[in-house]
């Protein structure tokens, strides 16, 4: 696959001849791999418009073409705006009418302080770096076999950006968690602790297939390089494993000199009767406070209900073989015969979570070397990117295109130079965070700025190279890649800036002629950039105002009920899907088991598949299957009768008390006069008991309920 992508963009080079890249001041790099520019906010006329620096970058760039700033949008919809952008979900009621009656200035910047504090941010966040990780509960290919610790990557994720891990640190422990210990003497290696463990599942979320020898492990170390260098860097790396890359300077040798840093990594076998192969865990203790117990408990759970499964079998066995001695020609009922299916089946689940609950992680180790195992390995250049036709020889080195030389990488080597193998997944991690590297930073704050506005400053957020054609605001991204380095790489002090910018405040409903005509895609930022959420923001929306959203947080995948075609193809198969119809299976939509050959077709409507490989941006179409699901779908239709339930007992029987709750409750704001009465005529028109149910419907279809405005 690799080969054929890297085919078709060579087949477009002329293209790339045609894009210019960004100056810089510097005449000899060119960006982006020249250092982060040290830039002061431009001066601008309309200097009361500016709520930070920021602000003056866009605002000189619009000043520029003659526009200026949209008005700040009104406080409801700022609100609204800002938990669904930050938590993922719509405020309550209470939670608007606080704000928009809150009159102290810092009201703002205190509910900001206040949502970032928040566990569910961490929870909303999460997911769009899960794209990135090209997280999966299961391994894809034929069987698509479980990936039973997965899971506690996810967690991990979840609680890095709910602390506000360093971003810098979160890198190291993502690419070597296993070699950030330093060694002081001559004893046995330290263990790295159990959350670094967990956090090196990164490198393992590939897909991954029936092992064939070294082929496998080509593909394999291929695609973490690959991978490592667009998430981090912003470079497709990848596109050099076959033949120099056909836009950027990156030399196929500059491929395998990347690659050559994860030639010591070491997969656990797998473990016994496993006919996948796919690789075994690591011990990695339960870290996070009460999580060790939960475990006991919950495994406790799974036993019980394990032996109850076995126990019914064996009474169903002892009456077939009754039965049999009776009358040898005896065959079993269907009913019987379902029963023998579904305790089998309970069975069969009840030992995979006990499996998942296991104190391990699915993750990955360097090799501890001679005498105990194959020392360091050649790392050779492949000849059209084929594992058995090896080339010249390389030694680990970095990206050329931003060191300006191919001088192989220093190792920093234990002080008795009893462990060859390790730390060369730690020198590459270092030099990816480090300040002095020209990208790391520039990369993470467009991506944070992309999933904040919808687009990057760089269209392209996993490449910046020459056909990204460039940042829209080189300037500002220069800027708000030093502000990072200067808050010690603090996430949520990016998020602070630009929340509480003029720009992210903005109305998206400002109907400008004059903008339209010269910026008609908004690149610049003329008005908010109103878009639909993410699917997964959608449903757990749509649970948060019928009221039954369960807010539990972490643990095991849970699984929501598929439509009833889907779930009954998978229902008496080896499918991995336990249909929880309770209150487990309406956590939020980052909990859902991600299963690579079956994605919820609700969410795979608004467009969320489970990731085969990174994935730095969504796609936003529009279909009529959307509107089908949020219509006539099952889920979205209890749901708006669980929402009409919620009305009858929060605002009694006056149908206009709740047409106003339901609209402050899905829509954070009264509704007009006219929208007022024409839901009115609805619930007046329709039977008794389905009159409000429609009006919830209607609501929940609204384009309004689903967009950030």
């Amino acid at each position: 696959m690799q080969r054929f992508l890297c085919a078709i963009l060579a087949s477009f080079s002329l293209l790339a001849s045609s894009r210019t890249t960004v100056a810089t001041s510097n005449p000899v790099v060119a960006w982006p791999f020249a250092p982060p520019a040290q830039i002061a906010p431009p001066p601008v006329r309309a200097a009361d418009k500016i709520r930070n620096g920021l602000d003056a970058f866009i605002l000189a760039r619009l000043e520029a073409k003659r526009l200026s700033l949209a008005p700040e949008a009104t406080p409801h919809t700022l609100v609204r705006r800002l938990y669904l952008d930050l938590i993922g979900l719509p405020p309550t009621p209470a939670e608007v009418e606080a704000f928009v009656q809150d009159a102290d200035p810092k009201a703002w910047e205190r509910l900001v302080d206040r949502l970032l504090s928040d566990s569910r941010y961490g929870e909303r966040w999460a997911r769009f770096w899960l794209d990135l990780a090209r997280y999966a509960d299961t391994a894809g290919y034929e069987g698509d076999p479980d990936l039973p610790h997965a899971w506690r990557y996810r967690d991990y994720v979840i609680d890095a950006f709910n602390q506000d891990k360093p971003y810098d640190r979160f890198i190291l422990e993502q690419i070597a968690g296993d070699e950030l210990e330093e060694i002081m003497g001559a004893g046995d290696l330290p263990e790295p602790k159990p959350e670094q463990t967990v956090a090196l599942t990164f490198l393992r979320l590939a897909p991954f297939t029936e092992p064939r020898g070294d082929a496998s492990r080509h593909e394999m170390l291929s695609e973490v390089t690959a991978t490592v260098s667009s998430v981090f860097l912003g470079l497709t790396v990848g596109c050099a494993q076959c033949h120099d890359h056909k836009y950027e300077r990156i030399p196929t040798k500059d491929f395998y000199r990347m690659k050559a840093f994860f030639a010591t990594v070491q997969i656990p076998r797998p473990l016994p009767g496993d006919g996948f192969q796919i690789g075994g865990p690591l011990s990695a203790d339960f870290f996070r406070p009460g999580e060790r117990e939960w475990a006991a408990k919950l495994t406790a759970q799974r036993q019980a209900e394990l032996q109850a499964a076995h126990a019914a079998l064996a009474e169903l066995e002892k009456q077939e073989t009754a039965g049999k001695k009776a009358n040898p020609k005896i065959e079993l009922t269907p009913d019987q015969r379902s029963q023998q299916i579904d305790w089998k089946t309970r069975a069969r689940l009840a030992q995979m979570d006990i499996t998942r609950l296991q104190p391990v992680a699915m993750s990955l180790r360097h090799s501890y070397g001679p005498p105990y195992e194959p020392g360091v390995p050649e790392t050779r250049v492949l000849t059209r990117g084929e594992w058995d036709k090896p080339g010249e020889v390389v030694e680990p080195g970095f990206l050329s295109c931003v060191t300006g030389n191919q001088t192989p990488a220093v190792i920093r080597l234990d002080p008795f130079k009893r462990w060859p193998t390790r730390s060369r997944r730690s020198t590459l991690a270092h030099w990816i965070a480090s300040k002095e590297n020209p990208l790391t930073a520039r990369v993470m704050v467009n991506r944070l700025w992309a999933w904040h506005f919808g687009r990057g400053l760089v269209a392209t957020p996993s490449d910046f190279g020459k056909l990204s054609g460039g940042p829209s605001h080189p300037e500002l991204l220069d800027w708000l890649a030093r502000r990072f380095h200067e808050s010690n790489w603090s996430v949520k002090a990016m998020h602070r800036l630009i929340l509480n910018s003029a720009t992210w405040r903005q109305t998206s409903q400002w109907n400008d002629t004059a903008s339209a005509a010269i910026d008609p895609e908004n690149t610049l930022l003329w008005r908010y950039p109103r878009r639909r959420l993410e699917a997964e923001a959608v449903r757990d929306s749509v649970l948060a105002v019928s009221g039954r959203l369960n807010p539990q947080s972490f643990g095991l995948p849970i699984f929501p009920p598929l439509p009833d075609g889907v779930a009954e193809s998978v229902k008496w198969n080896e499918s991995n899907w336990a249909t929880q119809t309770g209150p487990e299976g309406r956590k939020r939509s980052i909990y859902i088991y991600q299963q690579r050959s079956l994605t919820m077709p609700m969410m795979q409507t608004f467009d969320a598949v489970v990731c085969d490989a990174s994935r730095d941006r969504r796609q936003h179409s529009v279909t009529p299957l959307q509107a089908l699901a949020m219509y006539n779908g099952g889920f979205v239709s209890e749901e708006a009768r669980q929402f009409a339930a919620r009305l009858r007992l929060e605002a009694g029987n006056s149908p206009n008390a709740q047409i106003d709750m339901a609209f402050r409750i899905a829509l954070g704001r009264s509704p007009a006069p006219a929208e007022a009465q024409r839901l009115r005529s609805l619930i007046e028109s329709s039977a008794p008991d389905e009159g409000l149910a429609a009006l919830c419907r209607v609501l929940l279809n609204s384009s309004e309920f689903i967009s950030l405005e």
